[in-house]
């Protein structure tokens, strides 16, 4: 049964570090239940690896997530690595998502209004 958890929107390094912790888990644990090397958890948790997923990664992604009882769409990497899926095969999308995610930013105050 998956975990019901707020998705997480820090670093996948910082993330998979404090569920590890929270959970008393260690990354060779991990490694055996998600079936990826310890190395990989290893640069997961250093922050070497998940910067930005390919295919590959999202698939290690989503047994780590599996292994943890997550949906993948908690690590924010994830979820940015899907919505560039979608855009690719959906490019018709690409405008409202532009669109939807400038006009979050303007309110929140994270971009300025062009003159």
């Amino acid at each position: 049964m998956k975990v019901l958890e707020r998705k997480s929107h820090e670093p996948i390094s910082l993330a998979l570090a404090e569920l590890l912790s929270r959970r008393s888990i260690t990354a060779a644990q991990l490694s055996r239940t998600a079936k990826v090397t310890p190395g990989a958890v290893s640069r997961y948790l250093s922050g070497e690896r998940g910067t930005r997923l390919e295919r590959r990664g999202a698939e290690a992604i989503e047994r780590i997530a599996a292994a943890l009882e997550l949906e993948p769409d908690y690590f924010r990497e994830y979820r940015a690595w899907r919505l560039r899926e979608i855009i690719v095969v959906a490019p018709d999308l690409m405008d409202d998502v532009y669109d939807r995610v400038v006009e979050l930013a303007r309110l929140r105050g994270l971009i300025k209004e062009r003159p």
